[in-house]
């Protein structure tokens, strides 16, 4: 029997030309919509940004240090050329120079471009960014024969390279869409009520768990495969990058099944859809816009503690780190997450259906 629900619920919805609309149609457009509008944001700036600055040593400088900054300056595209006389202001004037240093022991000074004192701020922020992170971190002893330094040692802590906007709104609004899932089922629950069908089912020897699945499961199925197919065209129209398919797949699966587990429990307990519609909605529409279904969550100024809370952050943020790194720390938090939501409003839905089962007996 409850088989028969089951793909009799899943034909009825996987026709649903809305359900196709929804979960496979406006996830593309609004994708191709906000990846074009936020393009230039998220853009990774690459024109030319070198900066040509002169310096002098007026004292004994480490020539380690030396080696070090020049190193450092030639990562940060600072063009760095020593003069040995002339004074600094003249300099600047004659060669065109962004900014002047003069090294002096351990101290230095710096000149700027009265016309361009841009480039004197970035080399000024470059030199002290580099005397508090590798010259304090240089340990010195000065003895009676000399002076003897340690090696520099020199880290490259791990940061989140940019990713693009077709690739970011391309798994957001997948998810963001994913969330949406109760309306997967809303014309068949609809119509159960209005021909009566619930009334047989009661009187049925289904369990009131068995109902619950039989609308359960088909929506799940539906809803993910229609995910998963806007998924597909995503990455041929688009060519959205998804790293770790099947991993990837897997937290869009069980966050399609949050989703509708989520759906049921509020329909359960109102046993009106077009409150539980509005009711889920909302809900769903703060936790996207906290976890960065309408503006990036690097960008946004929402406390972290108000991200946390929203379940779609924690699957949004996993699946985007997983498209530009190959691995995130909230593939945990995706999962389990989900997972919660998945038992604890199942349990209510259930509990719910009972209830009022009962009330109507």
């Amino acid at each position: 029997m409850i088989r028969y629900l089951i793909k009799n619920n899943f034909k009825l919805m996987a026709r649903s030309k809305t359900n196709f609309l929804l979960f496979v149609i406006t996830p593309l457009i609004l994708i191709a919509l906000l990846s074009s509008a936020f393009n230039d944001l998220m853009k990774k700036y690459e024109g030319d940004v070198s900066i040509s600055a002169g310096y002098r040593i007026d004292d004994d400088t480490s020539t380690e240090i030396l080696d070090a900054l020049k190193d450092a300056a030639e990562e940060g595209n600072v063009d760095l050329k020593e003069y040995s006389t002339g004074e600094p202001e003249e300099l600047i004037k004659e060669e065109d120079l962004g900014a002047f240093v003069v090294f002096n022991g351990d101290s230095y000074k710096i000149y700027q471009n009265d016309k361009n004192k841009e480039e004197g701020k970035a080399l000024e922020y470059m030199i002290n960014a580099f005397y508090d992170r590798v010259v304090t971190a240089t340990v010195t002893q000065k003895t009676e024969q000399g002076v003897s330094s340690s090696d520099l040692r020199i880290e490259n802590p791990d940061y989140m390279p940019p990713i693009e906007s077709t690739d970011y709104y391309g798994i957001i609004e997948i998810v963001y869409f994913g969330w949406c899932a109760i309306v997967c089922g809303a014309g068949v629950f609809m119509n159960e009520k209005k021909y009566r069908i619930r009334k047989k089912l009661r009187v049925s020897s289904l369990s009131e768990t068995q109902q619950y699945m039989a609308k359960y499961i088909p929506m799940v199925m539906v809803v993910s495969i229609g995910t998963l197919l806007s998924t597909a065209l995503s990455i041929l129209l688009f060519g959205v990058h998804w790293g770790n398919p099947l991993l990837s797949a897997v937290i869009v699966v069980l966050s399609t099944a949050a989703a509708t587990a989520l759906g049921l429990m509020v329909y359960s307990i109102t046993d009106n859809m077009v409150v539980t519609i509005i009711s889920v909605f909302s809900l769903v529409w703060f936790a996207g816009f906290f976890g960065g279904s309408f503006e990036t969550y690097m960008f946004s100024a929402h406390s972290m503690s108000v991200k946390m809370a929203s379940p779609i952050y924690h699957i949004n943020r996993a699946l985007v780190e997983l498209s530009c790194m190959g691995h995130s720390d909230f593939v945990g938090s995706a999962i389990g997450y989900s997972l919660a939501i998945i038992v604890v409003c199942t349990l209510i839905g259930i509990f719910a259906g009972t209830i009022r089962k009962r009330g109507k007996a």
